[in-house]
């Protein structure tokens, strides 16, 4: 019978979704395959071994294992970061699979992205995810498939150029000159040559097709629930969805119903949220050991902030993601990572005020650590 895990985030992102990754596939590593259903190249995981600290964005964090990745068709893909990430892991062969249509971001989305971010200030990552997804929406497409063929390739992103010259039209000439400037040093054929480039790490192949050469199917997740496309808070959320909702249906779809399902929650001890939008109004943190914290400051996501948990919120994002498994027989398990930084933290107490059974509660040590340490029954 086939294992199916899923890494979920609770709140706003940054919880530790590579770090559980990294600790399932620890397991079985050479039956297993990391699935991503969400999101896509604007992820940040990091992963560390006994040689090195790496955060994933481009393949799984189950790579540094030597298990390959499989993009769905609810995922984006950048050629250029595929190629630079690829290369620097190279001596651990990173290998991955895409849905043939997962869908290619373009510099077109990129500089579009940035350009309306600088306007509108909703924390985005400014890497074209969302733009990518919008543009497809309008039925204006570059997909995986396409990647195989040069000619191809320009015409796509010949279309793409003439899809954002239209719509760039309707925005401020404040955001025009700042789109203009994002692609004043834009050099095409490079990354026509990255689309080719990147072949040596990928083959197409639909899930199906793969379901009989691994018996461990781990889905890593994307962001948070509480910036899901259907349950976040707009405007500030994502334009996927973070629940479960797209391995579900992967499962059923390619896996068939005789699988077995472990959802994995995963929270730090103390709420987080990278870039614009709500926080609950809880009480301020002081953390320790957080020295090495990897989520920073940067131009368009905006600051990285910190607040103690909120039970509602936690109930919130549960029954949500209950939502789409409801009928389903699903070990739940929750994951409370960063308990170092926050001594005072009392898991027995969280665990009161949260509506749902687990049966096995775990605790990292380390926002960089592998070592998971179970705490509660």
């Amino acid at each position: 019978m086939a294992k199916c895990s899923i890494v979920i985030d609770l709140g706003f992102g940054d919880a530790g979704k590579g770090l559980t990754t990294s600790f399932l596939a620890s397991h079985r590593p050479k039956e297993t395959l990391v699935i991503r259903f969400s999101g896509g190249h604007q992820i940040g995981h990091t992963v560390k071994n006994e040689e090195l600290s790496h955060t994933f964005s481009n393949f799984g964090s189950g790579t540094l294992q030597g298990i390959p990745t499989y993009y769905s068709e609810h995922t984006t893909l950048f050629p250029p970061a595929i190629l630079e990430e690829g290369n620097y892991l190279n001596k651990y062969q990173p290998k991955l699979y895409f849905n043939p249509l997962a869908m290619v971001t373009t510099i077109y989305d990129i500089a579009y992205n940035r350009a309306i971010e600088k306007q509108q200030h909703h924390g985005s990552c400014g890497l074209g995810f969302g733009t990518t997804i919008a543009r497809n929406k309008e039925d204006v497409y570059f997909y995986a498939n396409d990647l195989q063929f040069t000619s191809i390739i320009k015409q796509r992103l010949n279309s793409i150029r003439v899809y954002y010259k239209k719509l760039i039209l309707n925005q401020p000439k404040s955001v025009q000159d700042y789109f203009e400037k994002e692609l004043k040093n834009y050099d095409e054929a490079y990354y026509i040559e990255t689309c080719l480039a990147i072949q040596k790490f990928y083959r197409l192949e639909g899930l199906s097709t793969l379901a009989s050469s691994y018996s461990d199917f781990i889905f890593e997740g994307s962001q948070g629930i509480l910036l899901d496309t259907q349950h976040g808070f707009y405007p500030h959320t994502t334009w996927s969805n973070t629940t479960s909702k797209n391995a579900i249906q992967l499962i059923k779809k390619h896996l068939g119903n005789h699988v077995e399902i472990a959802i994995y929650y995963v929270t730090r001890c103390y709420q987080t949220r990278h870039g614009n939008g709500p926080m609950a109004n809880t009480e301020s943190v002081t953390l320790e050991n957080n020295e090495h914290e990897t989520n920073v400051t940067n131009e368009f996501q905006g600051e990285f902030r910190v607040k103690a948990l909120d039970r509602e919120l936690l109930n919130y994002a549960l029954s949500c993601d209950a939502i789409y498994h409801e009928e389903l027989k699903t070990t739940k398990n929750l994951i409370i990572t960063c308990l170092d930084q926050l001594p005072e933290f009392s898991s027995t107490d969280l665990l009161q005020k949260i509506k749902t059974n687990f049966n096995t509660v775990y605790g990292s040590y380390s926002p960089m650590s592998q070592f998971i340490k179970k705490i509660s029954e």
